[in-house]
């Protein structure tokens, strides 16, 4: 084929695969180098991303003691699911498809590049129809990634109806705007939740759409469970076991609630109920402000995580600082609750005359008898069960050491 023999391709090394991918030298404006321009969507930061998912897989394999089919509806050049065949072990069977002629020819290519015409198979049509089409007992896929440009949305109803019982659903979102209160109508649009734009909504954005997840699985009586969920940079990326059952689907909603946000003072409480309720801040006397409907439950399992976190380490190909603190610090706050502070926030509410250090504040807060830690959605932000009047004694105390 033509396109392969110019330079708009080249030969890329990432895991264990080699792939064609494209040369994004050739798709940059003064030195920005934009992977959407590209012929083939192709993007080398999520690295990162393609790693811990690997690592992911590794342990819901390990889970659930079977062999994995898996089904990647929007592959682009294919590098994840390649390197879910060649990197994570007892993989049965891997679908990749694009609806794009120039990535489908892609992947056939890459397929073979890297050895595996026998475990993979390539579809060229819509994510929605192939899905769609595996959607029927007997067909399932034990995985499904749904990995787009943007909002998962359109993809989901149809990529939960194709993930079998106990099996995993895999959903990234690239639209933060929305999700984090930047475009609210969008929001409430495409997520059905009323977000807002302050200092913890990266959490927000990720709580929305877990929520979103287990509001569209309840349709078809399905539960879900949160395995691992986390926020990196552009992205927000949830590992989801779906259970079949009307029970299962209704323990699922119980999760779901508010939180009631005074911009005010900064005090939040949990409003773990189905239904919108406005209230008044005690302390300030304000209008808080609603957000959600989003998940309120646990965003992970405590020892699936640690399991992540094993598989992570063992793979020395792999392995990166950053990607270990990043484990790590999810880890520590999984079991604290759904939102955070940064000490930026409260220095600059309260009219503090300097940030303390977040080692020192977590610090403090448990030797007062609260639960806290670092959080990984913020190098400047905390999480903990103390009241916000708590938290600005203890700022307080800081000012003098």
């Amino acid at each position: 084929m033509r396109m392969i023999n110019d330079d708009l391709f080249i030969e890329i090394n990432e895991g264990n695969v080699v792939i064609l991918g494209p040369n994004l030298e050739r798709f940059s404006d003064s030195g920005r180098i934009e992977p959407c321009w590209a012929p083939v969507f192709y993007n080398p930061a999520m690295k990162m991303d393609r790693d811990i998912s690997i690592c992911v897989l590794s342990a819901f394999q390990k889970l659930i003691g079977k062999r994995l089919k898996i089904c990647e509806a929007l592959s682009a050049t294919g590098v994840r699911g390649l390197r879910y065949a060649k990197e994570v072990g007892n993989v049965e069977k891997i679908f990749l498809n694009d609806v794009n002629s120039l990535a489908y020819n892609l992947i056939k290519i890459n397929v073979l590049k890297n050895g595996l015409s026998e475990k993979v198979t390539v579809f060229h049509t819509d994510a929605n129809v192939l899905l769609a089409y595996f959607a029927r007992r007997g067909r399932r896929f034990n995985v499904v990634d749904i990995d787009p440009f943007g909002s998962p949305v359109p993809f989901l109803d149809n990529a939960i109806r194709a993930v079998e019982n106990k099996g995993l659903l895999c959903v990234t979102a690239t639209d933060l705007a929305p999700l984090m209160g930047v475009y609210k109508k969008a929001c409430l649009r495409k997520y059905g939740a009323y977000s807002i734009k302050t200092e913890f909504s990266q959490e927000i954005g990720l709580r929305i759409l877990i929520g979103y997840i287990a509001r569209t699985a309840a349709k078809y009586g399905v539960g879900i469970t949160p395995l691992f969920s986390y926020y990196r940079r552009h992205y927000m990326r949830v590992f989801a076991q779906v259970r079949i059952g009307k029970k299962l689907a209704d323990k699922s909603l119980s999760e779901i609630g508010y939180l009631a946000f005074c911009p005010k003072c900064g005090r939040i409480i949990v409003q773990k109920s189905m239904f919108f309720k406005k209230d008044i801040c005690e302390k300030c006397e304000k209008e808080m402000e609603i957000i959600g409907p989003l998940w309120l439950g646990k965003t992970g399992i405590r020892e699936f995580i640690k399991d992540v976190i094993n598989f992570y380490q063992t793979r020395k190909n792999i392995l990166e600082k950053k990607g270990l603190i990043l484990l790590s610090r999810i880890l520590e706050e999984i079991e604290l609750p759904p939102y955070f502070y940064t000490t930026s926030y409260i220095t600059r509410k309260y009219n503090f005359k300097r940030e303390p250090s977040l080692s020192a504040l977590v610090n403090k807060l448990k030797m007062r008898g609260f639960k806290a830690s670092l959080t990984h959605f913020s190098s400047k932000g905390f999480k903990t069960n103390a009241s916000i009047s708590d938290i600005v004694e203890i700022f307080k105390l800081l000012q003098n050491i």
